[in-house]
């Protein structure tokens, strides 16, 4: 075995053994091989090169635009939090500055890319550091539980984890998404889970659209529906899917697919 080999195989093993202790919404791809083109994908991660970019340079400019304001975005009455996976934002977390947030999310829909904003930050004190602690725990369990589930091609979620609502976000199949809810499911502490997919099997493209205000399927934790004060009232359905019951969702079971991002 060839040097260069070696040190690719190190990388991945690095990468897979690190991935569920890593942070909230840092999900890592494994680079194999030399430098893709553009439009390749990057390891198990079914996001073209060019659109993890795209992602990053969305999570990079909205950060800029929350922290603009030293005084207003100081973490003792502001905590919010973004993460993109192609071109669908989202943003969790608490602020006692509401005039402040809802300025940045004006700002955050004119960013380059974005497709659709989903607003799941609470007018309230910030949680604990001890609570932010065990977020990162529940979020290093849900990465862990992905990787042992079967037909789950773990590279392709993402998971962010606020005040023990998990978020679910990828490129996926329809059946692999169920999968990977019922998956997070069993792991513990865990109030709700929020599904946040784009369907590879989708049939149609619409063009990219931006919603300042959108509300993803809620799945709770235990099998049945739970809410807080800022999360619309919303529809149930079930779907054969291991018990989850789904919050919202009307085709299948999963959210209504959005379909990828045509840039």
């Amino acid at each position: 075995m060839d040097k260069n080999r070696i040190i690719r195989k190190l990388a991945l093993a690095a990468a897979v053994a690190a991935s569920p202790l890593m942070l909230n919404g840092c999900i890592t791809a494994a680079l194999v091989g030399g430098a893709a083109a553009g439009g390749a994908v990057v390891g198990s991660d079914s996001r073209t090169v060019d659109v993890q970019m795209y992602d990053q340079q969305i999570e990079n400019d909205a950060r800029a635009i929350l922290n603009d304001h030293k005084s207003d975005s100081d973490s003792k009455v502001f905590n919010v939090a973004v993460v993109s996976v192609n071109g669908q934002v989202l943003l969790a977390g608490q602020t006692t500055n509401w005039d402040y947030y809802q300025n940045c999310v004006s700002a955050i829909k004119k960013v380059q890319y974005v497709r659709k904003v989903y607003n799941y930050v609470e007018k309230r004190e910030p949680i604990s550091n001890s609570a932010i602690a065990a977020d990162a725990l529940i979020t290093g369990q849900v990465k862990t539980a992905l990787l042992a589930g079967k037909g789950i091609a773990s590279g392709r979620f993402k998971v962010f984890t606020e005040d023990k609502v998990v978020y679910l976000m990828g490129y996926v199949t329809r059946d692999e998404a169920r999968r990977a809810v019922n998956q997070a499911r069993k792991v513990g502490g865990i109030r709700k889970i929020v599904t946040i997919f784009d369907y590879m099997d989708s049939g149609s493209n619409p063009a990219p659209s931006v919603n300042d205000n959108s509300q993803a399927p809620v799945v709770s934790a235990n099998g049945g529906t739970n809410s807080s004060s800022s999360m619309a009232a919303e529809s149930q359905s079930s779907a054969d899917n291991g018990g989850a019951t789904i919050v919202g969702s009307d085709d299948g079971g999963l959210l209504a697919p959005a379909t990828p991002a045509n840039w």
